[in-house]
């Protein structure tokens, strides 16, 4: 298929790399051009403008750091959506909240075209290696014509018939997993403060019945204090945010949610923003030394 990809960040980059590897014709841009020289090398087309990568897709991907972006590559007159044309497929990676999923949809539906909100679930190891899990909204239509695309760059795909259900289905895991780091980092740095190792303590967690990879995997950055980004810190609080404005928009108290955003937020203003989220026991270890 020819498609159009737009966003080569941490996890575009491999995805879109993976549909390249596919055989399928790719046409890319990213606002950083420098960033897709390695992917142009190897076969797509560097477009100049987010319109001319959607102009004459078969399907037109986007996958950006927050709503803001995503709103900022849409719109406009060189915007994906002015390269749209009636029956074209868009499809969203990022994880941009609830109501830019609304919003997408409806700018696509007045071109003419199908929206189809699909977050990732996964890291950039898994992105690289096509085992990330993705959840797909949209109507069944628009669904069947991007599945192909959509296996070629994942190991599960789980699919729902509205685009903002999926959307709330990605902030619902991320609040979990928000909450699960959250509280990993307060219990090494309360057994820190006691004596305890932190990478035993990892060791007991995994043996235990509350065992968990995204332990295993922040644990051992922990332990090795490597905080390069895999998943930024400013994007961890991002995403928390975007949970509370659903939550506002259902009339749901979520209070947990609250906590570990502010938690997050102070780890960001702390000078770890663009730091590794595994950077929070960082913080949490930083408090009890003192």
């Amino acid at each position: 298929m020819r498609i159009g990809f737009i966003g080569l960040g941490t996890m575009g980059e491999p995805l879109a790399n993976n549909l390249r590897r596919a055989g399928h014709d790719l046409a890319v841009w990213n606002r950083t051009a420098a960033k897709a020289s390695h992917i142009v090398a190897r076969g797509a087309r560097l477009a100049g403008t987010p319109r001319e990568a959607a102009t004459g897709r078969d399907l037109v991907f986007t996958c950006l750091a927050d709503e803001a972006a995503l709103k900022a590559v849409l719109e406009g007159a060189d915007g994906v959506l002015a390269g749209l044309a009636e029956g074209d497929v868009l499809v969203d990676l990022s994880t941009a909240g609830v109501r830019a999923a609304r919003a997408a949809q409806e700018g696509a539906s007045r071109r003419g075209a199908r929206f189809v909100a699909c977050p990732i679930l996964g890291s950039k190891a898994a992105a690289e290696q096509a085992q990330v899990t993705l959840v797909a909204g949209g109507p069944g239509p628009a669904r069947e014509r991007v599945r192909p695309a959509l296996h070629a760059v994942s190991a599960r795909l789980f699919e729902l018939d509205d685009p903002a259900q999926a959307a709330l289905m990605k902030l619902c895991v991320n609040a979990i997993g928000g909450a699960m780091l959250t509280g990993f980092s307060e219990a090494l740095a309360l057994g820190s403060a006691g004596g305890l190792d932190v990478w035993r303590m990892v060791e007991v967690l995994q043996a235990s019945s509350f065992h968990s990879p995204l332990f295993l995997m922040k644990g051992e950055l922990v332990e090795k204090q490597d905080y390069a980004p895999r998943f930024k810190v400013s994007l961890a609080e991002k995403d928390q945010r975007l949970v509370q404005e659903a939550a506002a928009e259902l009339g749901a108290r979520i209070p947990v949610n609250e906590a570990v955003r502010a938690v997050l937020g102070e780890c960001a203003r702390s000078g770890r923003a663009d730091k590794d989220v595994a950077s929070l026991a960082e913080m949490c270890l930083a408090r009890v030394k003192k």
